[in-house]
């Protein structure tokens, strides 16, 4: 016992003279930024792992608790991206969350964190092609948050967001000796506006012309506008010393007027034309609601070999970033469209897709506990709708989905009444739910900007509004984003005809605003 007094004693004091050197540091002026951030994937894309593969780049992000998990998106040019399969279709409970992409000796390798009843540990998928198909995921007895990366003569090495080292089996699988501490993190100054300190996290390695260079993030994401940062270090070998870089933090937001919130968790990639880009992930100013979104930033490489963020564009960026996955769904297919996602649970015994019909049999007591099922919204104002048939006794509908805690819409139950859904938004005591004496109905929500309204058809094919309408940023908790869902509780069925998805700005129309936004926070 005495010993492990000793050990906390000398560990306490080491961190009161960290603590002291942080105090002790001014808060350095940080120019204006040159460049914007482009945003690559709008919605609750975080946590990114980025790969580039030959003339291929792949993407995967942390799914929390939405299954199938994992999506990968593939690029020939890091600026048009489609999305292929998904890397963990069936996985046990709990959230998942990435912490690498990798490639070794033409394995490809998914490393992942599974976090469940505040226990977390860390898993890995493998497969010798990222087209899959994809091993089982199983435990790898490392720390969870780690990133895999091998030296010249083949030696594998995993790195932890605490600063951590480990030389690995050749499988992968094992450390081959207990975890070394080899990187303490950049001290940035206490008061700064930050979620955490200092929250090392999110590690990511790169080779380049004999160096090792470290990136990770620091400050935490959820808390201020101006938490998250991307730091960098480099060394001669993954044991260390690490060196902090001179232009850190490479990229942080530092005020709240700024387009992009908690710009952080970032990872280097080189582009097809030689030019090198940082990706990350930042929430939208004033949009929490839409997650975190996957960006991308210009680097260049000063003269002794270290990056920063460059201070232009390539001249291909001119044009907006192209997704090719469609959102709509007429439900035509003989499986799910790629874009969609359950809550917690992809049961493959709740539904069916028959003749342009999709079958969901109900879940749960009401709609927050249905497990339903989800798209991420890519815009900021969006209109979505669907016609819905119920059986037995079951509500079914459309909704704007967070958490079970926190859910809005309106649906069709089998007395034939259009009920409005609810839960950790405000009640008013007036609320219409319209008697149509009929089950089946089509729905519409128009979330313009965070301010939603909710429609059914009337028997003369009028839309009519379900009042009342609703601010909806304020219900989404982090690390959560607002959804559209279908769900279905109670014991019976919902036949859903189609569900669509209309965009009510273009992705220049946000870009433009953006940009006004970067002009703004620059005086």
């Amino acid at each position: 016992m005495s010993a492990i007094k000793t050990i906390t004693a000398a560990g306490l004091l080491v961190s009161a003279i960290l603590k002291s050197v942080a105090v002790a540091q001014t808060s350095p002026p940080i120019s204006a930024r040159a460049t914007l951030a482009k945003p690559l994937l709008i919605g609750e894309w975080a946590d990114i792992g980025v790969l580039k593969d030959g003339a291929d780049y792949y993407l995967v992000h942390s799914s929390g608790w939405y299954r199938p998990a994992v999506l990968i998106w593939h690029s020939k040019d890091l600026r048009t991206w489609t999305p292929t399969r998904y890397a963990v279709p069936e996985f046990d409970d709990g959230s998942i969350w990435v912490t690498d992409l990798a490639k070794v000796d033409g394995r490809y390798y998914i490393f992942f964190l599974r976090s469940f009843s505040w226990q977390s540990g860390g898993y890995m998928v493998t497969a010798d092609s990222m087209d899959g198909p994809w091993s089982a995921p199983r435990p790898t007895g490392l720390p969870p948050d780690a990133v895999l990366a091998a030296d010249d003569s083949g030696k594998r090495y995993v790195f932890t967001g605490s600063g951590h080292l480990s030389e690995l089996t050749d499988d992968n699988l094992r450390a081959t000796k207990p975890p070394t501490k080899v990187y303490e993190g950049w001290l940035f100054p206490e008061d700064w506006a930050v979620e955490m300190y200092p929250c090392l996290e999110a590690p990511k390695i790169l080779r380049r012309n004999g160096w090792w260079y470290l990136i990770e993030a620091e400050g935490g994401t959820f808390g201020p506008s101006t938490s998250h940062m991307v730091i960098s270090a480099r060394s001669r070998s993954p044991s260390g010393s690490w060196e902090n870089s001179p232009h850190n933090p490479i990229i942080r937001t530092c005020s709240r007027e700024e387009p992009w919130w908690s710009k952080g968790h970032g990872q280097l990639v080189e582009g097809p034309n030689g030019n090198w880009f940082c990706v990350l992930h930042g929430i939208m100013n004033g949009y929490r609601s839409l997650g975190r979104c996957t960006l991308i930033e210009p680097i260049r490489w000063t003269d002794d070999g270290w990056f920063k963020v460059a201070e232009s564009w390539p001249g291909e960026w001119d044009n907006p970033v192209r997704i090719e996955m469609p959102i709509s769904d007429e439900f035509d297919g003989e499986q799910f469209a790629i874009q969609w996602q359950f809550y917690r649970e992809c049961d493959t015994n709740r539904f069916s897709l028959a003749d342009g019909v999709l079958r969901l049999s109900g879940r749960g007591e009401d709609a927050g506990d249905s497990q339903p099922l989800t798209i991420q919204p890519m815009h900021r104002a969006y209109e979505i709708e669907t016609e819905v048939e119920v059986s037995g006794d079951t509500t079914a509908g459309l909704m704007l989905f967070a958490t079970p805690d926190s859910y809005i819409g309106s649906g069709i139950s089998e007395e034939g009444i259009v009920r409005r859904v609810q839960e950790g938004h405000k009640r008013y005591r007036w609320m219409k739910e319209p008697r149509i004496d009929r089950t089946r109905v089509q729905l519409r929500i128009v979330n313009d900007k965070q301010d939603a309204r909710f429609y059914y058809k009337d028997d003369h094919g009028r839309w009519q509004i379900v009042q009342p309408s609703m601010e909806v940023s304020q219900a989404v908790s982090t690390p959560s984003n607002l959804r559209p869902a279908l769900f279905v509780c109670g014991g019976g069925e919902a036949r859903f005809t189609y569900f669509r998805y209309r965009p009510l700005e273009t992705d220049e129309q946000r870009d433009h605003w953006l940009e006004g936004m970067f002009r703004l926070s620059q005086d």
